[in-house]
């Protein structure tokens, strides 16, 4: 008699702990996650501003032979799952951006594995205007796939490519934000440039924020 009673002492307190860390961790978490919600708006403004702010060499690359030379330092941070996806690259380093270029008739496909290169359009080992876009939000921004930073790009800024085995480096040159609508942007160039677009605002798909570089080594 006196062993169950002692047993179920023992029994109860356990319980009563067990209890009380449960609901202590479930405090935390639920800590955690309001914490998180709070910041997540500001977390990839934060990361761009302590990590990815800085476009490197490139952005005093003058000619060919030094822009791949420096282009060919940033080769060894590939992702290697995403490298299989596509030997093709877009680098924006400024922004935090190392995506697989996708070509796909799909662009369902094209987008959810990277960059998706809009099929109509040209390629820069052919000149004119080469476009490509990707998602403003797909992942927890700020994300290499996606172009959540894309707005924090500026004239000058350095957009790099790697087709074919070959390196393009291209310098902003002009920044818009157009109509959803507006098809513009695919319309073949007689100047080798690249063309950057996606949604506008982030979550929204009303408008389209359009970057355009031209080619300045390659």
């Amino acid at each position: 008699m006196i062993t169950g009673i002692v047993l179920y002492k023992m029994t109860s307190t356990v319980s009563q702990k067990l209890l009380k860390y449960t609901v202590l961790g479930l405090e935390i978490i639920a800590a955690g996650l309001v914490i998180y919600l709070i910041a997540l708006p500001f977390y990839p403004n934060l990361k761009y501003s302590l990590v990815y702010n800085q476009s490197g060499d490139l952005e005093s690359a003058q000619d060919a032979a030094v822009a791949r030379e420096q282009l060919a330092r940033y080769r060894s941070s590939f992702p290697g799952s995403e490298y299989a996806v596509s030997p093709n690259r877009l680098i924006i380093k400024k922004i935090g951006v190392n995506a697989p270029i996708v070509e796909s008739s799909n662009a369902e496909y094209g987008l959810s594995k990277g960059a998706w290169h809009i099929p109509e359009s040209s390629t820069p080992d052919q000149g004119g205007n080469t476009v490509i876009t990707g998602h403003r939000f797909k992942y927890l921004p700020p994300n290499n796939l996606t172009f959540y930073l894309l707005d924090k790009l500026a004239p000058g800024d350095i957009i790099a490519v790697i087709w074919q085995e070959a390196d393009y480096v291209y310098r902003v040159k002009d920044i818009k934000i157009v109509d959803k609508t507006e098809l513009s942007v695919l319309e073949p160039s007689v100047e080798p440039i690249i063309t950057l677009f996606t949604c506008h605002p982030i979550y929204s798909t009303e408008q389209r924020l359009v970057v355009v570089g031209e080619l300045v080594a390659g």
